[in-house]
């Protein structure tokens, strides 16, 4: 099929920070370059992490490019390039509204123009104008970065002011701040409001009955600074059929005490697979409160608990829930209740890389 050279086409590369976006704008330049197509690049101003005159990857890859504060001047730059077949934009989420005819009218004119950018914000907000971009576009590639905390593919971009979450009334761009990016999955992607007062969730998780979730609560209640506002929630499962709960109220009831107290223990009794209503789950309930909770695990000291915590904790991690320690309580000195060796419990803790305590 003979393709006619004079249709002009919109190509949108985009994705968070750290995907691969530049990298594969200056690809795609070169091998326009190696055609021997005349091209024009362009970055904006503000970018000047890598030096001024070229669109720069992570990698050290580079092309040279024009740096350009706003579309006038990049319409002043094409009056005196005609000839050019192909356009690049570098970082277009800087150029505003105006970009977007910038795109349809060189595509009009026949031109391949390639864009650039972030299509959400460190908010996990849509990025104008890459949104609209991406709607009129010929061709669209979404790039995935690797989470910095988990190593998942990551969702978005998060800003980090001084090693903290930035908030989000925030400005969009930041220019002289004290800030740096990583890229974050949806488990890890955090957003702060200046007019949230949240508390904290502990779950405390035992590998059995009776192993003293009570008293490891109040053991933590006494570690924490006075005048802290606590409360204390129970869950328990459906064993059978008659036994109802009410997700709504218990979702509703977890979020008041959040707004109310500075920490909120939940004491999950019975397994965390049992169900809570339908075919919902204890854990299922937990993992909507991950990003602002860590889960306790509570087991006897006894002969044989490798298994119970091996199999506790892969539950949990599998549900990327943040465990904060294991705590290993004595028993009553029940005959058969001899305590496990020390050298079991390290291994354990090695094992799952999750801290411990014996009590």
């Amino acid at each position: 099929m003979i393709q006619n050279s004079k249709i002009g086409t919109l190509e949108v590369v985009t994705g968070s920070m750290y995907s691969g976006k530049s990298e594969e704008l200056i690809r795609r330049l070169r091998r326009a370059e190696y055609a021997k197509q005349k091209i024009v690049a362009f970055k904006h101003a503000i970018d000047n992490r890598y030096g001024e005159n070229g669109v720069f990857s992570h990698e050290n890859n580079s092309f040279r490019a024009y740096p350009v504060s706003d579309v006038s001047q990049m319409e002043e730059i094409m009056e005196k390039n005609v000839d050019a077949e192909v356009i690049g934009i570098d970082e277009v989420q800087f150029f505003g509204k105006k970009v977007v005819d910038f795109c349809k009218k060189y595509v009009e004119y026949g031109k391949r123009v390639i864009v650039a950018g972030l299509d959400m914000s460190f908010r996990a907000e849509p990025y104008e104008p890459v949104p609209e971009l991406m709607s009129i576009a010929d061709q669209v590639d979404k790039l995935h970065a690797i989470c910095m905390v988990c190593g998942k593919p990551a969702y978005a971009s998060q800003r980090l002011i001084n090693g903290e979450p930035a908030y989000y009334d925030d400005p969009l761009v930041m220019v002289g701040a004290n800030e740096n990016y990583e890229a974050r999955c949806r488990r890890h992607h955090i957003v702060r409001y200046r007019s949230d007062k949240k508390g904290k969730i502990y779950f405390i998780v035992g590998t059995e009955i009776n192993v003293g979730k009570k008293f490891v609560e109040k053991m933590y209640e006494e570690q924490l600074v006075d005048n802290k506002k606590i409360e204390t929630i129970v869950i328990k499962g459906q064993m059978d059929e008659y036994e109802k709960s009410n997700l709504i109220k218990l979702r509703k009831k977890i979020n008041t005490a959040l707004i109310e107290n500075d920490y909120i223990f939940v004491r999950i009794t019975g397994g965390l697979l049992l169900k809570l209503e339908g075919s919902y789950s204890i854990l299922d309930f937990m993992c909507e409160f991950r990003k602002n909770s860590e889960v306790i695990i509570v087991s006897k000291n006894k002969k044989g608990v490798l298994n119970q915590i091996l199999l506790t904790v892969d539950l949990l991690k599998k549900s990327d829930l943040n465990l904060k320690e294991i705590v290993y309580k004595n028993g009553n000195g029940h005959a058969g209740e001899e305590k496990e060796e020390n050298g079991v419990i390290e291994k354990i803790s090695k094992i799952t890389e999750v801290k411990y305590r014996e009590l």
